[in-house]
This record gives C-alpha cells, sequence and structure tokens, in this order.
C-alpha cells in the first residue's frame, strides 16, 4: 500500500485571496490576477497521483482534513507564511500526523527546520515519486488556468500559465531561487506541446510564461516560441532585458510572416530593481541600467505590454531621493509596477550581508513580505515605509493605468489584425465569462512511461 499523503497550502487569514497584481498596487480600479491554484502542488499531484492535494484550505476544512488519517502532512509555504505553517505543524502532530514535511521556498527557513521532520528544497517530483513506487523521468505540464479580473467581478481574460524551465542560475544576492534551484529545471517540449494542446481544445489562446527567467535556455527558448506560434496563442514572458533586447524584433516578424495575426509575442516583465548602476552592481543583477530602459523603451515603441519589478530601501536611500527615483520610474508609464522594500531572505547572500552590516531587527515573519522594512536601515526609519510605499504606489499606478492599458491593448490588436483584431480581443471577455470555473481539479493523463 502506497502511504496516504496529503500536501497543503496553509490556510487563508481573510475573505480576500491573494491578488498577484493588486498586492502591490492602492488604488481600487485595478486588475486583478487571484491566486486560485498552487503551481507547485498542481505540478507534484499530476506527476504522482497518487498524493492528494488541499489548495487555500479554510482553517476549519484543514482541521477536518486532518481526521482522515495520513501518514505524512506536507506543506508547501513562503517566508511570510511561515507563522501559520506552523499552527498546521502542530495540529497535524495533535491529529496523529506520522511525519509533516517543509517545501516550497518558506523551506529555506533554517530557523523552523527542527519543527518538520522532512525539508524539500527545489522541484521535489523525483524525489518524492520513489515513496509511491513510481519513478518521474520526464515532468509533466499539468493544465494551469488563470483569469484576470476587474473590480466589478467582470472577468477580462481567461489564460493558461505554463513553465519551460524552473529556477535561475544567475545568482542575484537579493533572490531566494538561485538557493532553491540555481539549475534550470527544463520542461520536455513534448510535456509543453501537451498542455498547449490542452489549452487550445479548451478555447484558450492566451499564454503567460511563469519561468523566472524565460530564456535561460536559448535554444531550448526559441523551440518554445516556435510551438506558440504554431499553437496561434498570444503570449507574454518575464525575462532578463539582455535576452529580450535580441529577441524582440524577431518575435514581433513572426507576426508579420504569418499574415499580422492577433497571436504571438505580446509583452515582457523585467526586473529593474534600481535606477542606479552601483545598485545593480551591488546586488549582483549582471545587467545594465540603460539596457533595462532600453529594453522597455522597445517594447513599449511596437505597442507591446510592460511590467516592471523594483525595490526601495536601499542603504543609499533616502526619503529625498527615493521621491526623485519614484518620479522617475512613474515616468517610464509602465502597464503594471511592482515595488517592494528591500528584504533580506534566508539563506541568500543579502541576508548575511545585511545582518553582518546592520542587523535585522524584526522576527515577525509576516512582515518579510516586500512591504516591511525588516532591518536597521541607516537613513529611513522602519515607520516611514509604509508612507513612503503608498505614496509611490499611487505615483507609479494613477486610478487611469487601467484606462491606459486597455487603450494599447485595443489599439495593438486594430495595429496587427484591423477589425479582425478588435473583435478577438472583445471575444476574451466573453470567453473568459463563460467558462467553466468549477471544473474541478485538471489533469493531463499520464503516458505509459510514468505508469
Amino acid at each position: 500500500m502506497p502511504p496516504r499523503v496529503l500536501l497543503t497550502t496553509v490556510y487563508k487569514t481573510g475573505s480576500t485571496p491573494y491578488d498577484y497584481i493588486g498586492a502591490n498596487t492602492r488604488s481600487w480600479f485595478r486588475f486583478y490576477w487571484p491566486r486560485i491554484q498552487s503551481f507547485g502542488l498542481r505540478f507534484l499531484k499530476q506527476n504522482i497521483p497518487e498524493l492528494e492535494i488541499l489548495e487555500f484550505p479554510s482553517w476549519e476544512e484543514y482541521k477536518k482534513k486532518l481526521q482522515e488519517g495520513w501518514d505524512a502532512v506536507g506543506l508547501s509555504f513562503y517566508l511570510s507564511e511561515t507563522h501559520e505553517a506552523l499552527e498546521m505543524v502542530d495540529a497535524a502532530r495533535a491529529a496523529g500526523v506520522k511525519e509533516v514535511w517543509a517545501g516550497n521556498y518558506g523551506a529555506l527557513t533554517t530557523a523552523v527546520h527542527d519543527k518538520f521532520d522532512r525539508i524539500f528544497v527545489g522541484y521535489s517530483e523525483r524525489e518524492l515519486a520513489p515513496y509511491f513506487g513510481r519513478e518521474v523521468k520526464d515532468i509533466i505540464h499539468p493544465p494551469l488556468i488563470e483569469y484576470l479580473n476587474t473590480p466589478f467581478n467582470i472577468k477580462l481574460n481567461v489564460f493558461g500559465v505554463m513553465f519551460t524551465t524552473r529556477g535561475c542560475p544567475v545568482g542575484c544576492n537579493f533572490c531566494q531561487t538561485p538557493v532553491f534551484c540555481n539549475k534550470p529545471n527544463i520542461i520536455p517540449l513534448k510535456s509543453i506541446e501537451r498542455v498547449l494542446a490542452y489549452y487550445k481544445e479548451h478555447n484558450i489562446n492566451v499564454v503567460v510564461i511563469e519561468d523566472e527567467n524565460f530564456g535561460c535556455n536559448r535554444r531550448h527558448a526559441d523551440q518554445v516560441v516556435e510551438l506558440l506560434d504554431r499553437y496561434e496563442m498570444v503570449w507574454g514572458c518575464m525575462a532578463r532585458a539582455d535576452y529580450l533586447r535580441g529577441k524582440i524584433d524577431e518575435w514581433m516578424e513572426m507576426r508579420v510572416t504569418n499574415g499580422r495575426k492577433v497571436s504571438g509575442f505580446g509583452g515582457a516583465a523585467i526586473g529593474i530593481e534600481n535606477l542606479h548602476q552601483e545598485r545593480l552592481d551591488a546586488i549582483k543583477k549582471k545587467e545594465g541600467t540603460e539596457d533595462i530602459l532600453e529594453t522597455l523603451h522597445m517594447l513599449q515603441k511596437r505597442g507591446l505590454g510592460t511590467v516592471g519589478y523594483y525595490m526601495i530601501g536601499f542603504e543609499e536611500d533616502t526619503k529625498e531621493s527615493l521621491r526623485e527615483d519614484i518620479k522617475k520610474l512613474a515616468a517610464l508609464k509602465l502597464d503594471i509596477t511592482q515595488i517592494c522594500v528591500v528584504t533580506p531572505l534566508p539563506q541568500t547572500p543579502m541576508w548575511k550581508e545585511i545582518e553582518e552590516k546592520y542587523g535585522i531587527w524584526d522576527k515577525d515573519y509576516h512582515n518579510y513580505d516586500g512591504k516591511h522594512m525588516v532591518w536597521n536601515h541607516p537613513r529611513i526609519k522602519p515607520e516611514e515605509f509604509p508612507g513612503i510605499l503608498d505614496w509611490s504606489f499611487k505615483q507609479v499606478h494613477p486610478w487611469y493605468a487601467p484606462v491606459r492599458t486597455s487603450s494599447r491593448v485595443w489599439k495593438n490588436a486594430y495595429r496587427y489584425a484591423g477589425w479582425t483584431g478588435v473583435k478577438e480581443v472583445a471575444a476574451y471577455v466573453n470567453r473568459a465569462n463563460k467558462f467553466d470555473w468549477n471544473a474541478g481539479l485538471r489533469l493531463l493523463p499520464l503516458g505509459e512511461s510514468q505508469r
């Protein structure tokens, strides 16, 4: 008999779900990308069907689930969710669970390792499979279907999330990803094509590539783009500017070559991190500020979407310098600008550097969410950062920002496909609101080699 294993996220702590976009804006008039599923747990379930997953339960739902009797309960959590995870550990042990495991980025929090029986760092399909008498050779990509919402609960789009690689080898000193997985875990092309076919079958023609660093394996990325083109997908990605700069025109030319279709490359997210080169050098970004800005300009000039990630609270920052920097950042007029406070995370070089130089005073893990100053900043008091962050959000994301973005999308559709493109964008809304969001867990059938 295989062991009975339950893998779960932490329980919900409020009625408002986590939002990938709105978490870093303040305007009520904004687009929402709600977190409705755990990508990591769905990968595990897809490749090891014997285990059971539980996503974002209430505390009551979790406690009830524990009564079913489990050999092991695995908790997938982030650093800011550590307190909730520890409560769930205590509940599992009280219910007689034999082992409690830790996974996801929260597993890098060494301060709580003694609370768990097993720690899984990295993508663990192959590590878990032997528990169930399995061997996972080629990773199967599960269907991951999400939506973009509005304050009026009118869904704007339904899209498929896709990973082509997992992990990142670059080694920026603030980032946990190279600690979690520094050798990119490549998803086989066959698996990518299977999930694209599933999306196409379900009338989904938009794909968001959620790789931490799309293009870190350039040959593989080129092959993925060819597949996306073949399936006539509209797609975007998160990638480094030094890779994107040489690819934007090539990908745009694919749209022209194929008859100026609506489908094709739609935009990208870029880690700007900061507007000062010396700070990029200090965090081992290995990119130039001017190159990043030029890449963003290239995207905007071609009518493509832009998302930028930015950090405030470097040791050189003052309240006055931040105001100037944020004004320059706002002037870029990106579709979405995510701003986070510099936060040292466990097992990163930044953690060690800040701890030794300034000291990390805040022991409440809830505050390690990119919105709080948790270390002794030399020039700005910790209690001043919420106000600075609020002001910054208002600058980079004014109330009319969604209107600006919507206008760009419609203009771009007409630019590349005339009224056919406009009709296709209008159809996005219709498809999103008619899609069956209550269909339950979506998985692909296992191939013979995985049985």
